[in-house]
């Protein structure tokens, strides 16, 4: 693991899967509150969400988000792994359906991976 810095943040890098990049509009919703925000990344486990009000930490929420090309939105449950207020959050998917992990399995294996920061 590397740290990593993202503008006042700084952690420890901790991806196990290869992420590429989405830049697509996401639905996140927890309870009655939604968020309409931008997914900038993507891996088989996850989203990176750029928002300026993130849910808090350990949220679980249902997204709804559509790949480029694709006909029909993925839906799946999530909850918020780490976050970091006025900037993003990053979720991982929990309640994936077997034929959105193909779609998205598909979507990463054929993108460009993001670069892991040292």
């Amino acid at each position: 693991m590397s740290d990593v810095r993202v503008g006042g943040w700084s952690g420890v890098e901790n991806r196990k899967h290869r992420r590429v990049s989405l830049q697509v509009p996401i639905e996140c919703r927890s309870g009655q509150k939604v968020l309409l925000a931008k997914a900038e990344n993507i891996s088989i486990r996850g989203l990176l969400v750029r928002c300026t009000e993130p849910f808090p930490q350990d949220s679980e929420l249902e997204v709804a988000f559509t790949l480029p090309g694709a006909a029909l939105p993925i839906r799946s449950e999530a909850r918020v792994a780490h976050f970091v207020p006025g900037m993003f959050m990053g979720l991982e998917l929990t309640g994936l359906p077997p034929e959105a992990r193909q779609m998205i399995d598909r979507f990463v294996a054929a993108a460009v991976p993001i670069p892991k920061t040292k």
